[in-house]
C-alpha cells in the first residue's frame, strides 16, 4: 500500500487533533508535523518532502492564501476553514495549482472520505505523469492536434486506430476523436518506449495495459488482437517495458 505523508497548518490546536482523529482509520498516512505559523511550514518544506497538506486561511502572521503564493513545491493541498462562504472566491483560483479541496471544517467528517479519494486519485495522475517524463526520451508530451479546443496529453490516449489516412484516439475517459494523419505522421512524435504497435493498424499505451497474452492485449475494456506474424517479438517488447513502468 502506498504510503503518504501529511502536515497541518493551523493557529486553532482544536484543528490539528481533527485532522490527526480523522486519519484514524487510515494507516497509509503519517502526520510529519504541525504548524501553527505558516512561515515555519514553509522552511520545513524547504528542507522536507510532503504529499498533502491541510491548510487554514486566517492566521496572524501569515493568511492560507498568502502561504499558496509563497510554496514553491508541488503539492497537493486542502483548505479547511471556519469561514468557507467568506473565501469561497479567493479559493477558486488556486484549484488550477496546488489546491484540490476547500471545505467548512463543521464538515470535516462528512468530506474527508471524499477528500482521501480525490487526493489518491490526482496523486495517481500525477505519479503517472512523472513516470511518463522520466522514461521518455522525446520531449513531445501532448498530440499535436487538439480536441474541443483542448490539449490532448499522451498520457491520457490508450490506443490508436488507424484506417487509411485517418485515425481513431481511444482515450481514458471513454472518448473517441478522429484526425486525418498518416501512420508515418503519427509514429514521428509518439515515444517509441511508451507506444507500442501490435498490429499493422494498432497502437497501444503501455501505461494502461492491464493484460495480455500471445493473442491479445487488454487496456481496460479495451481489447486488441496481436499481430500473428509478430507476436513473440511484440510480447517480449511489452514485459519489457512493463518491468521498466514498475521500477
Amino acid at each position: 500500500m502506498k504510503k503518504y505523508k501529511y502536515i497541518t497548518i493551523d493557529d486553532d490546536p482544536h484543528s490539528h487533533l481533527a485532522v490527526s482523529y480523522h486519519f484514524k482509520n487510515y494507516n497509509n498516512y503519517t502526520c510529519s508535523a504541525i504548524f501553527y505559523n505558516p512561515e515555519e511550514a514553509l522552511k520545513y518544506l524547504q528542507e522536507n518532502e510532503i504529499d498533502l497538506i491541510f491548510l487554514d486561511i486566517e492566521m496572524p502572521e501569515m493568511n492560507g492564501f498568502q502561504f499558496l503564493e509563497a510554496l514553491k513545491k508541488d503539492i497537493f493541498v486542502v483548505i479547511l476553514t471556519a469561514y468557507h462562504e467568506k473565501y469561497s472566491v479567493d479559493a477558486h483560483k488556486f484549484y488550477e495549482e496546488n489546491l484540490i479541496f476547500y471545505s467548512n471544517k463543521a464538515q470535516l467528517l462528512y468530506y474527508f472520505p471524499k477528500i482521501i479519494a480525490r487526493f489518491e486519485k490526482l496523486y495517481s495522475e500525477k505519479e503517472m505523469l512523472d513516470r511518463v517524463n522520466q522514461l521518455s526520451k522525446n520531449e513531445v508530451h501532448t498530440f499535436p492536434k487538439k480536441a474541443k479546443n483542448q490539449t490532448i496529453p499522451l498520457v491520457n490516449i490508450v490506443a490508436i486506430v488507424v484506417f487509411g489516412h485517418n485515425i481513431v484516439l481511444k482515450m481514458k475517459n471513454k472518448e473517441e476523436y478522429i484526425f486525418r494523419m498518416t501512420f508515418g505522421e503519427l509514429k514521428k512524435f509518439l515515444p517509441a518506449n511508451l507506444f507500442f504497435q501490435i498490429r499493422r493498424n494498432v497502437i497501444i499505451n503501455i501505461l494502461h495495459v492491464t493484460a495480455f497474452n500471445d493473442i491479445t492485449v487488454c487496456l481496460g475494456e479495451y481489447h486488441f488482437q496481436i499481430s500473428v506474424k509478430k507476436h513473440r517479438e511484440i510480447i517480449s517488447e511489452l514485459q519489457t517495458a512493463k518491468q521498466k513502468l514498475s521500477q
